[in-house]
């Protein structure tokens, strides 16, 4: 979700306009808020850190009891979350940004729209140094192979072979799945960029069994050493095979279907 579309559907809930022209309902409107495991756990750190509920910040900070910390622990490990260390810093710096642009936000509106943006890729700015040093290089290993898979594609005249599937999960809505931060798919690999919960990078693959049938034994062969080579190399605690555990010729074309996977096609190199 862009920040556009995320202060525009704060501001509906600011002002909202009569209820028969629009079906977007204030959140002070409802009698009783549920909170979502994620939007407990925000709730919590902007309380903690001395953001009352109508969103001013105070210095009183709060000192939880022992049972607060452990609910809040339990909502932490539905979310996935080891431990809160990256995420409470993330939650209260996004909510002060806000806050800025948005004078009259408070807590509840902040967790009931930012866990559709939240994504882990948030979390790198606040990993150690060596983290984020090994994220650039898993970054770098990660465009260089896209780009050496885009030039075997120029080889080949069939368009299945020369067709890619992209997406950027960083720049969509996240569809309940914070770990994926890009997929590059063609019709004989499948590369993915993931993050955990610590801001740490990591490459996923899978090679189509049938590789050769389709590239041929000399692409064949390049493909498989530049992979063999990634992953027993420098990044070899970076990068995992993962088995797609279904067919691949029927998941490459169902996945050509899905909203915000963008489908190029690449150009034959010219002989």
């Amino acid at each position: 979700m862009t920040g556009n579309s995320f202060y525009n559907k704060l501001q509906n809930l600011l002002f909202p306009v009569d209820e028969h022209e629009s079906d977007i309902l204030p959140v002070s409107s409802c009698h009783y808020y549920n909170p979502s495991p994620f939007q407990k756990v925000m709730l919590d750190y902007l309380t903690w850190n001395g953001i009352d509920k109508k969103g001013n910040v105070t210095n009183k900070k709060a000192y939880p009891a022992l049972t607060e910390i452990q609910e809040n622990r339990t909502a932490l490990r539905e979310c996935g979350f080891a431990n809160g260390m990256y995420i409470e810093k993330l939650i209260v710096s996004e909510f002060l940004e806000m806050k800025l642009n948005i004078p009259d936000l408070n807590p509840v509106m902040f967790a009931n729209f930012y866990e559709e943006q939240y994504h882990n890729i948030k979390l790198a700015k606040f990993a150690t140094l060596e983290t984020q040093k090994s994220n650039k290089i898993t970054k770098e290993y990660y465009d260089t192979t896209r780009g050496f898979l885009i030039e075997i594609q120029g080889y080949f005249e069939a368009l299945d072979l020369r067709t890619r599937i992209e997406c950027n999960f960083t720049e969509t809505e996240n569809w309940n799945n914070r770990f994926r931060v890009e997929e590059f798919i063609t019709s004989f690999t499948k590369l993915s960029l993931n993050v955990n919960t610590f801001g740490k990078l990591s490459i996923n693959y899978f090679i189509n069994p049938h590789l050769r049938e389709l590239v041929g034994e000399s692409l064949g062969d390049a493909v498989e050493k530049h992979f063999a080579e990634l992953a027993n190399g420098e990044m070899k605690d970076f990068v995992k095979m993962v088995p797609l555990n279904r067919r691949y010729d029927k998941y490459f074309k169902e996945i050509q279907t899905i909203p915000n996977y963008k489908v190029t096609v690449t150009e034959q190199n010219s002989l």
